[in-house]
Order: C-alpha cells, then structure tokens, then sequence
C-alpha cells in the first residue's frame, strides 16, 4: 500500500479484522441479535484457534443455550458450533500436535463406525423420498460426530476433562434455574412443566439426570474447598428440583437408570451409590405421594403414552416395509401418514394432521437408515461406552481416584441418555454427543497416564 510516497505492508490479520468488525457492523445494522451472535461466533473461533480447549468448554455451555439464542430458524448454538468445526479443522491442517491421527489410530473400531454411520445416511439420498432433508440432516449428524474428534484433539490433560465435565454442569445448572425462574409454557403438551433453557421438558428432565452424576464428581473431586464443595450439593439440589419440575416420566426413569447403574458400575463407591439410592427413591416416592401437587402426579403415574405407541407402530411398520434401506435419513415424518392405513389398531391418529418423529432414537434410526443404520449407530454408542469404562479401569489399576470417578461419572450420563432415548428422538441432540465424545478422550487421558507402566500391566487393566 502506497502511504505519501512509501510503500506501508499490509497486515493481512488486520484486514481480516477490519472486514469482520465492518460484517459484524452490518449485520448489527439489520438486525441486533444476529451481529451478537456473530461478534461471540468470532471471538470463539479466535478463542478456539489460540486454545481449542476453551473454545470447547465454552461450546460446551453454550450448547445449552438454543432456545436463548434462537431467533426463527435460526439458531446461535448451530453457528458456534460450525465455528468450532472450521476452527478445529484448521488447526488440524497446520499443526501436527493436534491429536487427529493419535484419535483414529487409538479408535479404530469407533472411527470406523462414526464413518460408517456418516457414510450411511448420506447416501440414502438416492432412495429418500426429499434427497434434500437426506443429506441436511446428515451434515447436523457430521457436525454432531465431529465433536468426538474435537474433544479428543481438546482434552489433553485431567484438568481439561474437570474444565469440561464441569462445563456440562454449568450448562445445565443453568438451564434448569432459567426454568425455575421463568414461567412455565401455557399451551401444548408442555402446559405447567419446566422446560428450561432447552424449551421441550423431556430434553430438560435428561440432561438434568445426566448432570447429577457429573455434578457429584465433581463434588467428589474436590478437596481444598468447603464453600466449593457446598456450593457442588446445592447444584445438585437444584438439578432434583428442576427435574421433579418437569414432570416428565422420561427424566426420571433416566435418573433411575443413573442410581442403579451407579450400583452396578460404581466401583469402590458401590455402598455410597446404594445409599443414594435408597435415599433418591425415598425423596422421589415421597414427594410425588405427598407433597406434589394433584395433577403433577396424576401426570407422572398416568399409564397414556402420550401417542408414543402409536409412532412405535408405525415406525415398526416402515422398517418391515423398507428394513434394509430405510426410507431416507430424516424421512420417517415425512411418509409416516402413508402407514396409517394398515392392519393393526393404533390409539392415535393425530400423525396424519401433524407428524411427528419417532419418540424413540433406535426405532427412527432404523425406520430411517433400515437394519444397517440402525447397527451403525449402536457400534457407536457400544464402542464409546466400551472406551470409557476401559477408562475407568486404568484409573483405577493407576490408582487416580479422582479421574476413575469422574470417567464412572461420564459413563453414568451416557447411560442415563441413553434410557431416554428410547423415548425420544435424541440423535441429533448436543447433550448426547458431548457426553458421548468425553469418552474416547477419558480413554487416551488413561493411556497416556499410563505409559510408565509395563504393557503386560496395562493391557490387564484395560481388560
């Protein structure tokens, strides 16, 4: 650039500034919100490329916050999180310590099935009845599986994983104190319940069964902090309260699934997680019994379905008619009317003015993506289940407490998600993806913490 006879060089950092602040000035200009949006989208992908880590943590809350940040159809969470992606991918491609190359040669089996499952869905375009919505959705499904590379590549270290399980936490402490203090939705099938910063009160009830046993960890992990740790249990508190608040039945039978896996699965801490057990039953029965009131227990103990066994019947009607292919990812809402009409009583017929989703992730997945798809998605859950239990065991023969609990922890959420996806269509859903993606991480955290020891050793402790 020519500058009163001199030649100035140009900072191409400092154009790209320029061109953002003028993009972010426009965007404001047309409408407030969305050059928020896009002044925290930019301050994250700087984050993000200067410390991945907290350009995850921060996803990881923000994660919770869709409804806050929603305007129409579109959605601030979608573009954090695309930010993340580009800014992830980036880094891979300059820097050799990313950890991309270490994620797939340590998981082969879950890489392979991410892939497959990927894969899968985005060619089912060529039979979908709108190709269109095939491979929309299955761009959600890549950002969604991307985030189990990219919490590999960001968590490096155990403090990372207590910065990011404790993400998941404040996420989720704060969605359920945003529903305690707002009023409850006055219309639909949510009238009177919590719905939280998720907006919908079956998502809200499982993420805030899933935050419990992170939460507790947490708490657990603790050990230099009295106010800390108080301040631990009156989150814990709050998650109870918010999720008794939600009245809904899929919240709580994913808090049960949580107080009997922590029985089953809970280690050195198998007594405590008893005792917790009888206590949580004993609070739950109790306050539904006597304190609730009429109509939220007559909501929590009614044997309706709310219509679910009727999308079940008809979900399971598309996969005998289509259980190879499927009928397209994303599609079951789209030709579910056209099952109606079949032998079999169905108790609901709503579906054929207003379709719906499946309610059940393993049912859609294969009314979707027939028997394959369907085999796809549980080698992912199995095989990121399968990497952090092995976590947990490491842990435990290295004698790392803190890290075998918090690994237990993770393993507790997904499981609790997990029982809720038979009630819901969860597969697209950040609160089961990120959970699902600390796994792996835990796993190269153990193995990494274990390289001082023999393999002979090692390979016992993993078995």
């Amino acid at each position: 650039m020519a500058f009163a006879g001199r030649t100035v060089p140009v900072n191409p950092w400092l154009l790209a500034c320029l061109a953002a602040c003028v993009g972010i000035g426009v965007l404001a200009g047309v409408n407030p919100e969305y050059g928020l949006i896009a002044a925290l989208g930019v301050m994250l992908a700087v984050i993000t490329v200067m410390d991945l880590t907290l350009g995850f943590v921060l996803f990881t809350v923000a994660s919770f916050l869709d409804l806050l940040s929603a305007s129409g159809s579109f959605s601030g969470t979608k573009v954090i999180g695309l930010v993340l992606f580009v800014s992830w991918l980036a880094r891979v491609a300059t820097r050799r310590e990313a950890g991309f190359g270490e994620f797939v040669s340590e998981n082969p089996m879950l890489t392979a099935s991410l892939l497959a499952m990927l894969s899968w869905a985005a060619l089912s375009f060529a039979w979908a009845s709108s190709p269109g919505t095939a491979v929309g959705g299955a761009g959600r499904y890549a950002l969604d599986m991307m985030l189990v590379p990219i919490a590999f590549s960001a968590i490096r270290t155990r403090e990372h994983a207590v910065w990011v399980v404790a993400a998941f936490v404040i996420g989720a402490v704060i969605s359920g104190a945003y529903g305690l203090v707002s009023s409850s939705p006055t219309s639909g099938m949510d009238v009177g319940r919590l719905t939280g910063t998720l907006g919908e009160s079956n998502a809200e009830g499982t993420v805030l069964a899933a935050a419990i046993p992170l939460l507790i960890s947490l708490v657990g992990v603790i050990r230099n902090s009295a106010r800390l740790k108080l301040l631990g249990l009156v989150g814990v508190v709050l998650l109870f309260a918010g999720l008794v608040d939600t009245l809904s039945r899929e919240g709580l039978v994913s808090l049960g699934a949580v107080m009997v896996g922590a029985v089953v699965f809970g280690g050195r801490w198998r007594r405590k997680a008893a005792v917790l057990l009888v206590i949580g039953v004993t609070v739950t029965v109790g306050y539904y019994a006597v304190i609730a009131p009429a109509t939220a227990r007559q909501r929590v103990t009614m044997t309706d379905t709310s219509g679910r066994t009727t999308l079940w019947t008809v979900a399971w009607r598309v996969i005998k008619a289509h259980p190879v292919l499927g009928v397209g990812n994303d599609n079951f809402i789209l030709v579910e009317d056209r099952y109606i009409n079949q032998p079999g009583a169905i108790q609901a017929l709503y579906v054929v003015n207003t379709p719906k989703e499946a309610h059940n992730t393993f049912l859609e997945a294969a009314a979707d993506l027939g028997i394959p798809g369907l085999v796809t998605l549980l080698a992912v859950l199995w095989f990121s289940l399968y990497a952090v239990v092995r976590a947990a065991r490491i842990f435990e023969w290295l004698g790392d407490v803190q890290m075998e609990l918090i690994s237990r922890a993770v393993f507790l959420a997904v499981v609790a998600i997990l029982a809720s996806d038979f009630f819901v269509s969860g597969g697209y859903a950040k609160y089961q993806w990120i959970p699902l993606a600390l796994c792996p991480a835990l796993l190269g955290l153990a193995r990494r913490a274990a390289v001082g020891g023999t393999a002979g050793q090692l390979a016992t402790a993993e078995l």
